[in-house]
């Protein structure tokens, strides 16, 4: 338009009509007057194509239209509505509302309708669901769409639409639903295929993944508890949730790096790669998809040793080379056994060799080892994992932090005395010192190679 001259809808809805993203940029202008109670804003900027910059600058003036060079422009209002003198305001809403065929919004009506079609979306999915995780989850967003206008059920629902959000919460629900009834690992391909008809539902990087996997940590004992025994802290909590749960996003990354004369069949092929390269000192790597299906041969071995950290397992490997030892399966956990080293230990097992685990003094580590026991169905012996190992070399530890210090008294209150590791935990509270395994591990591989 020209400055000065009075502003027509008709004019606008013109412009609007002859240029593709001007409608858009009217509609956010309106948006944002209306969650400022009807008030335009003095200034706002918009990411639009070029010929929209050109057609605002034709509406607003070249004064009040200027290009930032990043694709958008900055619409300065206030010398717009200074340059057409007063009461301007009121005759440009209502110009923008005509042209765009549409009425003013009241913001607290709408927030309360979406609030209100967010609670009786929640009810009717609370109905349809089973598992904890999914009646809790639904509970909680119930509660905080009810009391916080901020809520990240609201919010979703107010940037995205209430459609959007129904979807999303409908998708959540039915893999915590899914998880819940898992019974083996799956591929998160797989899982996502049959609990939402996409293979490609729950990438990592997708709002979807977020959401399932935070309800997982929040509101699921199961998840917490297999967090809390792979040692994961709260940081790693979220991308770990689902896989703690056996829906596996690299089923080869699932793996158990092994030293000794190990042997096994499959599919009537035996395969000696491992023994092969004990032979040289050399570790082997076994993943997952390898171990499927396998028959361990029974190995002339005389025991099988577990560390839990990888420089240790590493040493004690290069001291049995060394010692031109050859007897024994050495295996590292890397941490909270994945499914590589509870497959693999299992199959051992079942040869009724004697096990050991050496861990860290903390615990963590002793969860660890009780896990892997539980998982394995294998009798596992601690080794190093004692109090007078703590005492020996407690001047090489960190002190507790209050928080683990709380984690640990719980624990150790709620403990069997009879418990592998609880001499050692109690120790630890004692006092207050926690050891990794790599601090005194180089120390004691002599020793462990003759027993």
């Amino acid at each position: 338009m020209l400055e000065n001259r009075p502003f027509m809808a008709g004019d606008l809805q013109t412009l609007m009509r002859d240029t593709p993203g001007l409608r858009e940029a009217i509609d956010s202008l309106l948006e944002r007057a209306e969650r400022r109670g009807g008030s335009l804003p003095r200034q706002m900027t918009l990411r639009v194509p070029p010929a929209v910059g050109d057609a605002l600058r034709a509406i607003f003036s070249h004064r009040a239209v200027r290009a930032l060079g990043d694709g958008s422009v900055r619409l300065d209002l206030a010398v717009f509505l200074r340059d057409q003198g007063p009461d301007a305001e009121v005759g440009l809403v209502r110009t923008l509302y005509a042209a765009a065929s549409r009425m003013p919004r009241d913001p607290v009506a709408d927030a309360r309708a979406t609030r209100r079609a967010l609670d009786q979306m929640l009810v009717d999915l609370a109905a349809a669901v089973h598992c904890d995780a999914a009646v809790e989850s639904l509970r909680v967003w119930r509660e905080e769409v009810a009391s916080d206008e901020h809520s990240k059920l609201y919010t979703h629902a107010s940037e995205q639409g209430a459609a959007a959000t129904t979807r999303l919460v409908l998708d959540v629900v039915r893999c915590l639903d899914a998880i819940a009834q898992l019974t083996e690992p799956i591929r998160v391909q797989t899982f996502a295929a049959r609990a939402l008809g996409s293979s490609k539902a729950l990438r990592r990087t997708g709002e979807l993944f977020r959401w399932v996997s935070e309800a997982l940590v929040a509101h699921d004992r199961h998840t917490q508890a297999r967090l809390d025994e792979y040692g994961v802290g709260p940081l790693a909590a979220r991308a770990s949730a689902l896989e703690v749960n056996g829906v596996l996003f690299d089923e080869a990354a699932a793996s158990v790096l092994c030293f000794g004369p190990l042997t096994y069949v499959k599919q009537g092929s035996r395969f000696d790669q491992v023994a092969r390269h004990a032979a040289f000192g050399e570790s082997s790597r076994l993943v997952l998809q390898q171990l499927r299906d396998i028959t361990v041969l029974p190995p002339p071995a005389r025991r099988i040793t577990i560390f839990e950290n990888l420089a240790p397992y590493l040493d004690y490997v290069d001291a049995c080379v060394a010692a031109r030892r050859n007897d024994e399966i050495v295996l590292c956990s890397g941490g909270q056994a994945n499914l590589a080293v509870v497959d693999l230990l299992h199959r051992l097992a079942a040869h009724g060799l004697p096990v050991r685990h050496a861990g860290d003094l903390d615990r963590s580590g002793v969860l660890i080892a009780r896990s892997l026991m539980k998982r394995s169905g294998a009798k596992i012996d601690l080794c190093l994992m004692d109090p007078a190992t703590h005492r020996r070399f407690a001047g090489l530890g960190a002190r507790l932090s209050e928080e683990e210090g709380g984690r640990l008294t719980q624990l150790v209150r709620a403990d069997d005395a009879k418990a592998p590791g609880h001499a050692l935990l109690r120790e630890i509270l004692a006092t207050r010192v926690w050891i990794e395994q790599e601090a005194f591990a180089d120390e004691v591989l002599a020793d462990l190679i003759a027993e």
